[in-house]
């Protein structure tokens, strides 16, 4: 079990059902189901989301600060993150890429060996020839084409 789950049964001390939890949160506005709350209480989860641990904090007498120190995440309490006045000049599509950044930096760190870019081995550079790096590069004798 894990100390996220073993924190959650000790706070439990009123001893709600799975989907006492998942209701109380519902009504509290959280979007948790009652199979969600039964694995984090017998232990068997993945890496909680912020909305998972709000929402115990919300119905379980335990302070969100103990939730994430107990699932190894930073423990400090913040409000969430609110953008400078200047974002609202972004675009959509910008604020999708400032929204996937911050995903990408809340991320765990890539396994050892393997690029935080593109998810490959990382290994000795291999040299390439000009044309494999660019196939419109010309060989050695090759005319250049003419320009357009």
């Amino acid at each position: 079990m894990s100390a996220l789950s073993e924190l959650l049964v000790r706070a439990n001390s009123a001893g709600l059902s799975a989907r006492a939890i998942a209701r109380q949160a519902q009504q509290a506005g959280f979007s948790i189901n009652h199979d969600t709350a039964a694995r984090y209480l017998r232990g068997d989860h993945g890496r909680p989301d912020e909305e998972t641990l709000r929402a115990f904090a919300q119905v379980l007498p335990v302070r969100l600060s103990e939730l994430r120190s107990a699932a190894q995440l930073p423990a400090e309490e913040t409000e969430p993150y609110q953008p400078p006045a200047e974002a609202s000049r972004l675009s959509r599509r910008q604020r999708r890429a400032v929204d996937e950044i911050i995903r990408a930096m809340l991320e765990s760190p890539a396994p050892t060996g393997v690029t935080e870019l593109d998810g490959r081995r990382a290994g000795p550079a291999r040299r390439r020839s000009p044309r494999q790096r660019d196939p419109k590069a010309a060989r050695r004798g090759d005319t250049e084409p003419p320009a357009k």
